[in-house]
């Protein structure tokens, strides 16, 4: 047999040897051990156990009772009893060897990072299992080693590559300094097929986090090369691998989401986590003749978090905190991924008594009920895991619209800030200067837009983090930092210089956004894009913003004629900035117009586009407007929401002033406008009000407002702008909205995103 560090060829006939410097991974098949971390010496505990029992002929067994029987046909191989009791513990099952049966042989240490396999033979029982395992490389190396220590996988080795690529580049965001596992594949018979892909991605996190897989654990999940991700397998195949998988005692089976189990009885859903009989079923989670079932992500980069949560087998906290690091960085920050998502994954860090704190908040019962600098009760916790959790909630809220919410659950990371040391690296830095970007944003969500001048409010302390990073000698990372400081700073200059009509402020808030654009391309698409893989960074984001700056400056114009759909900017004036050297203004106006360019593109990418068709001189085609109203139906369709999400109402109005021959449906593009006011009208006296809490209730007022400018009937013979609530909370985002909407004819100029 060969567990998961081979033998070196000096094994005498007892079994013992010595392995003297060899790699991890052997391909001979005799039975040998993991040698501790600080030797290269192998050692055997029992070693007259031992007799050259090859995984290939433990696999092909149907189950471990057969171990009693090979035993009996062959009594001098003893290994079966060490093998018995290996597996006992790994699968945490009855042994088939009575404990007083040769109790001087021991179970056989293998590799921590070992994950069962499922194989569907043709075999009488059908199916078969096997194991992916893999450990630490002797010495670095860019590329996963795969070795086959059972029978023949074919095309098996480039498979667990592919999927070691994709997780390495995932991994070393955190830990740029890892290499790439040492991995084996045993299997009891010739085979094909990626099934195993799960497996071994599993194993590679495992590995490169340190931990050790929990008893009784198998996966089955192919693996796309083209896009990068998790397959189910094919249904007709699970029967066999169940079967296998119940003869062998495993209790816990990982799938891929979305896998199908047509043709498999007596499945059942198995009830929420946690919760009492009866509760809800949890997404992706069922349980067959008393084995559960458990879907994992088809995406990688949503493999490490739930790796570390469900998996591994009591990962110590610097583990924890760097899988979660890698989940905000990979996942939580990608528009794609969902705030219900992103609450399910941060749950186990952060006790269900916050999100009762956070609802009472927020349902209007007190800005600050039940909010405290800590408690007894937040004993036991680690601050930093609490602290990211809090803050991945704070910001997915702030970006779903939930000013009320982001503010409540930065508040409560808040309460865990200083209480352990900072961390060393990336994720020091986003908890240093990031979450104070992060605080002012909440704040501009909120109404305040200047500080109270006591030098410590939000934008006064970002202020002081971007001060100290333009005066020290930056890393890469706290360099892009800056560019994320300086950003929000220009953000809350542009939209104060909106609200007072102000072109010195809006100037001053340009000079923010431009102030690094020289790094642009290396820090925001090389280092931001490529290297560290932001869900929500990238160069085109920052082109975006850039673009909303230019159309401040046109509306500045005129801003009382830019309430007038069909105004247009006198182009002389911001030829200077037209031309100035971004990107997108390198382009010339027909490369910048060309939709090829720009193939299904996000929500964000279409509002900046056609932003761009109105600045430009030549405007936008007919197909280009069609092109672009179909792209922001399937985005409507694509967010099954009641109320379309910012800036999906934003891009219909942008649509409704670029059709100035009428060649769109506008009565479509109303239609997404009238969804956005009706989730902010004014509800009946004693109702619950839940969108007082946000800053869509003040973007709802700029859809009313071209409603009624478009002249599109409300029903009860008065005017949209009429119907949307002016309550909010807390009293600064009311006092915003009310300087907003004082003068409706200022209202689309005045108003923020």
């Amino acid at each position: 047999m060969v567990p998961p560090l081979g033998r070196s060829p000096e094994m005498n006939d007892h079994g013992s040897t010595r392995n003297d410097d060899r790699t991890a991974l052997d391909g001979r098949s005799q039975v040998t051990a993991e040698p501790e971390a600080t030797t290269t010496t192998t050692v055997i505990e029992s070693p007259d156990a031992i007799t050259g029992i090859s995984w290939r002929r433990v696999y092909e067994c149907p189950s471990p009772t057969a171990f009693r029987a090979r035993h009996r046909e062959r009594p001098e191989e003893r290994g079966w009893i060490a093998l018995d009791r290996t597996f006992t513990e790994r699968l945490e099952s009855a042994p088939v060897f009575e404990p007083d049966f040769a109790p001087e042989i021991g179970s056989l240490p293998l590799v921590d990072a070992m994950v069962f396999l499922l194989a569907a033979t043709r075999t009488d029982p059908p199916g078969r299992i096997g194991h992916v395992a893999a450990r630490t490389a002797a010495r670095f190396s860019g590329r996963a080693t795969v070795r086959m220590t059972g029978a023949p996988l074919h095309a098996g080795e480039q498979v667990v590559e592919r999927v070691v690529d994709r997780l390495l580049e995932i991994h070393r965001v955190l830990a740029p300094e890892a290499a790439a596992p040492e991995f084996e594949i045993a299997i009891p018979r010739e085979g094909v097929g990626d099934s195993h892909a799960l497996a071994a991605g599993i194993a590679c996190v495992l590995a490169l986090f340190g931990c050790r897989c929990r008893a009784s654990t198998a996966a089955t999940g192919g693996y796309d090369p083209v896009t990068g991700r998790f397959r189910p397998v094919p249904a007709a195949t699970l029967g066999a691998k169940l079967a296998a998988a119940s003869r062998w005692g495993l209790r816990r089976i990982m799938v891929v989401e979305g896998q199908a189990f047509d043709g498999i009885n007596d499945l059942l859903p198995v009830s929420g986590h946690g919760g009492p009989p009866g509760s809800p079923a949890s997404p992706g989670s069922w349980v067959w003749r008393g084995i559960e079932l458990r879907a994992l992500p088809a995406d990688p980069a949503a493999l490490p978090i739930r790796v570390v949560e469900e998996i591994a087998q009591a990962p110590r906290v610097d583990v924890l905190r760097q899988a979660l690091g890698l989940y905000d960085r990979h996942v939580a920050r990608n528009l794609g991924t969902t705030l219900e998502a992103v609450h399910e994954a941060t749950a186990a860090f952060l006790p269900a008594r916050f999100d009762v704190e956070v609802a009472r908040r927020c349902d209007g019962g007190g800005e600050r009920d039940g909010i405290g600098e800590g408690s007894n009760q937040d004993e036991g916790i680690d601050s930093i895991l609490a602290l990211m959790a809090a803050d991945i909630r704070s910001r997915k809220n702030l970006h779903a619209g939930r000013s009320e919410e982001a503010s409540a659950w930065f508040e409560i990371a808040k309460r865990f800030r200083g209480r352990d040391d900072l961390p060393d690296g990336v994720l020091g830095d986003h908890l240093l200067y990031e979450q104070a970007a992060h605080r002012a944003v909440i704040a501009i969500d909120q109404g305040v837009l200047e500080d109270d001048g006591t030098g410590t409010g939000p934008h006064a302390v970002l202020e002081d983090r971007l001060t100290d990073l333009d005066r020290r000698w930056c890393t890469t990372n706290q360099s892009m930092q800056r560019i994320f400081l300086a950003n929000t700073r220009a953000r809350q200059r542009l939209y104060l210089g909106r609200l007072e009509l102000d072109v010195g402020r809006c100037e001053a808030a340009l000079a923010d956004c431009l102030a690094h654009e020289s790094r642009w391309a290396s820090l925001l698409e090389t280092y931001a894009g490529r290297r560290l893989r932001l869900g929500n960074t990238n160069l085109r984001r920052q082109e975006n913003f850039w673009i909303e700056h230019l159309v401040t400056f046109a509306m500045l114009q005129d801003p009382r004629g830019f309430d007038r759909l069909a105004w247009r900017p006198d182009r002389r004036p911001l030829e200077g900035l037209l031309q100035a050297r971004t990107p997108w203004m390198e382009r010339n106006e027909g490369e910048a117009a060309d939709d090829s360019a720009h193939a299904d593109p996000g929500a964000y990418d279409l509002l900046a586009l056609l932003q761009w068709h109105w600045l430009a001189a030549g405007g936008a085609t007919p197909d280009q407007l069609r092109a672009a109203a179909g792209r922001l139906l399937e985005l409507a369709a694509a967010a099954r929401t009641g109320e379309p999400p910012h800036p999906l109402p934003a891009i219909a109005g942008w649509l409704l002033r670029l059709d100035a021959d009428g060649v769109l449906d506008r009565p479509a593009l109303h239609r997404i406008l009238i969804e956005a006011v009706r989730a902010h009208v004014i509800p009946a006296v004693g109702s619950p009000d839940p969108g007082a809490g946000s800053i869509q209730r003040v973007l709802a007022h700029r859809s009313a407002r071209i409603l009624d400018l478009e002249g599109v009937s409300n029903g009860a013979g008065g005017g949209w702008a009429e119907t949307v609530s002016t309550v909010l909370r807390p009293a600064s985002l009311e006092r915003y909205l009310h300087r907003i909407i004082e003068d409706p004819e200022l209202v689309l100029a005045r108003c923020p995103y």
